[in-house]
């Protein structure tokens, strides 16, 4: 909790009250407070009502951050007196009615943040192509439609530009080669078609893409290959196809990396992963052949490495016998054979281990008992034989578990029994006796 005020008048400059759980209204009283520079009630969350036309009698307001709260109404005009605003954040409230178009009127904003309220329907205002001192820009889930507008590509200090989960239709435009200071751009669940245009190539800073759940189709370009900065790409959900590009193997900062359900093609980058610290992958449901990437966790992070629906073939790497921190290992789907490798069986963080629908052999190591943590275990539709270990029954909080069409043998263990949150168990196509 923080209010400031001016040593020699005594008048209150600033009120910073975010996340101190407040309930109740703005009072209409604080546009008694003209000389409040900064007023922060962000992330109360049970703030409510609307927001005091008076507001804009504090003609001295720099700062502005009602965000994550409970606001109803429509947005009421502020910009006719508070010209000093760089910061302008109602993100995350309950507003309605109209876009508040007049957002384009405050030349000197630094900062917006509208997003995720519930407007009305319609295009994106061309008037906030007039904040060019614009460097942060946030209108997801504004109900915005149509073309993303040219001059929004005339903001030349634009470091993130967000207008995700809207309704925005057309191509991304080659003029966002313009906007070379971005490092990060999220479009992602909207309608865009076309290709990603080769301009992007121009931004040397981008650390983030996020374009998934799109339309978009054709090639990675040649000139987004090239960028050296890349922390999260997120491709997924779109049409795209063709070969991910060798040169993203070199990438030393990468951290997220999702392209599932595209038609991408051919062997996956040989060296993706060797000098990044990849904490997740997930490139499922392609057309990826080849041998299985084998340094998806050179650097130990890997928390997350999903392939499904591919083609690749060969043996998993023994390179992850180093990765300790799987939670989700899905590779289901692909023409993968060989002894399934130790390391599997014994990862203290899995949460889900799926090796289904391949040709792997082998059987169940008692070492299965390390992974405490596992809720699904799937293994079905492979050639696994041997006895089931009775150490499976010490999986307590196991919910899944999918043994069917292997060449399983000899009784099944009675502690399987045991696992009182198991919901769905196959057994089938093996040569099991006994019952539970």
């Amino acid at each position: 909790m923080d209010v400031q005020c001016d040593p020699v008048t005594g008048t209150v400059t600033e009120i910073s009250l975010a996340s101190m759980n407040l309930s109740g209204r703005i009072s209409p009283a604080i546009g008694a407070l003209a000389a409040l520079t900064r007023l922060d009630l962000g992330d109360n969350t049970i703030i409510s009502g609307g927001v005091p036309p008076e507001l804009s009698n504090c003609t001295q307001l720099q700062f502005l951050n009602l965000s994550c709260n409970g606001l109803t109404g429509e947005l009421p005009n502020l910009s006719a007196k508070l010209a000093a605003l760089d910061t302008l954040d109602v993100a995350n409230n309950c507003f309605s009615g109209r876009f508040p178009a007049w957002v384009g009127n405050l030349s000197g904003l630094v900062i917006l943040a509208v997003g995720e309220n519930s407007y009305d329907r319609g295009e994106t205002p061309p008037s906030i192509g007039n904040l060019k001192k614009l460097t942060h820009l946030y209108l997801s889930s504004c109900y915005l439609t149509g073309e993303i507008p040219e001059s929004i590509f005339g903001l030349t200090a634009l470091r993130t530009l967000d207008m995700s989960k809207n309704y925005l239709t057309g191509g991304i435009p080659a003029a966002i080669g313009n906007l070379c200071e971005l490092w990060s751009i999220q479009l992602y669940s909207n309608n865009l078609t076309g290709e990603l245009p080769p301009e992007l190539g121009k931004l040397t800073g981008l650390r983030e893409l996020d374009v998934s759940g799109n339309k978009l189709s054709g090639e990675i370009p040649a000139s987004l290959a090239v960028l050296r900065n890349f922390e999260v790409i997120h491709l997924q959900w779109n049409n795209l196809s063709g070969p991910i590009p060798a040169a993203w193997g070199e990438l030393r900062f990468l951290k997220r990396f999702a392209v599932y359900e595209n038609n991408f093609s051919g062997e996956f980058p040989a060296n993706f992963g060797r000098f990044s610290p990849l904490y997740g992958i997930d490139i499922s449901e392609n057309a990826f052949s080849g041998p299985f990437p084998r340094y998806l966790c050179h650097g130990k992070n890997l928390q997350y490495l999903l392939t499904i629906g591919n083609s690749f073939s060969g043996e998993l790497p023994e390179e992850y016998s180093a990765c300790h921190h799987l939670v989700i290992f899905r590779v289901h789907g692909n023409t993968l054979t060989s002894n399934l490798p130790a390391w599997v069986w014994g990862q203290q963080s899995a949460e889900i281990i799926d090796v289904s629908n391949n040709g792997f052999t082998g059987r169940i190591s008692p070492a299965i008992s390390k992974a405490q943590r596992l809720k699904e275990l799937w293994l079905h539709n492979n050639r696994l034989d041997g006895e089931i270990p009775r150490e499976i029954g010490r999986l307590w909080r196991l919910k899944k578990l999918y043994l069917s069409n292997n060449s399983f043998s000899g009784v099944i263990p009675p502690e399987i029994g045991n696992l009182s949150k198991l919901t769905e168990l196959t057994l089938g196509g093996n040569m099991l006796t006994g019952w539970l």
